[in-house]
């Protein structure tokens, strides 16, 4: 069995004030709309007499394949049989596309179908990235609700290739002393006007934290028929919005550079 691990895109991202009680106390709560693209990283499970883990890909170089992996931790909480598990990596590593949720939520998937394992015991990402459909998320993340018939959007994703401290970056973001609740996105109209009635709280931050992902930003807005570029999650991916998928293309190899991740790509689901 071969899947796709879809990269997760925040449309939107609002965030809280940490918690102070209850289970998720120091968890910041958020309002996010979320889309998936029809780009990912790729895995396959055979039946075999122990579950183990390997690795390859064009971005899996120096990933661990021991035993807290977040795949393996997710076979450790199903009742499933031992598979022998591939990971083909083509998402950038810890950058804001819920690339290592996405893999786990995909054992979740298909090896946990009545959903007894407690999807956010293994992180805040992985319920969203279970359902693998543009959704908002809220919470801190642990509640999904679908949105069908949103249909998708063109898209350019990049990435500048510079590591960034999602502590840090909330460190910063806390220091500002946000509001209890977060914002919230605008719940009607089309995927565009929903993503531009909202922001990315810690998009600020983050330019702080790594000045490559305001260049990113400046390069994609300067882009002809760009009608939004925002940060995805904590960073350092950047994504831009365009009318058709030749516009995308066009903005792509206009921002192009040899220490980039940049890939075209659809957002959403079809209708």
């Amino acid at each position: 069995m071969s899947v796709r691990c879809r990269a997760k895109v925040n449309l939107t991202l609002h965030v809280g004030a940490p918690l102070q009680t209850g289970r998720w106390a120091n968890y910041h709560p958020i309002e996010s709309l979320v889309v998936f693209a029809d780009v990912g990283d790729l895995m396959t499970f055979l039946p075999a007499s122990e579950t183990t883990l390997t690795i390859d890909g064009p971005t899996g170089t120096g990933l661990s394949a021991g035993p807290d992996n977040l795949i393996l931790r997710a076979f450790r909480l199903c009742d499933a049989p031992p598979q022998a598990v591939h990971l083909s990596k083509h998402l950038p590593v810890s950058s804001g596309l819920g690339g290592g949720s996405a893999n786990a939520a995909a054992v979740l998937r298909n090896f946990d179908p009545h959903g007894e394992v407690d999807d956010a015991s293994l992180g805040a990402d992985i319920p969203i990235c279970r359902l693998s459909q543009t959704a908002m998320m809220t919470g801190i993340g642990e509640q999904v609700e679908p949105i069908p018939g949103l249909g998708t959007v063109a898209a350019v994703l990049v990435n500048p290739g510079v590591p960034v401290s999602t502590a840090a970056i909330f460190q910063s973001y806390d220091s500002r002393r946000p509001a209890l609740a977060p914002k919230q996105t605008e719940r009607q109209g089309s995927l565009l006007d929903r993503a531009r009635s909202g922001t990315n709280d810690l998009e600020d931050d983050a330019k702080n934290v790594a000045l490559e992902i305001a260049t990113v930003l400046a390069a994609l807005r300067a882009q002809p028929g760009c009608d939004l570029a925002r940060m995805s999650g904590s960073g350092a991916t950047c994504f831009g919005l365009f009318a058709d998928q030749a516009a995308a293309a066009r903005a792509a190899a206009a921002v192009s550079r040899p220490d980039w991740w940049v890939v075209v790509c659809q957002l959403g689901d079809s209708v």
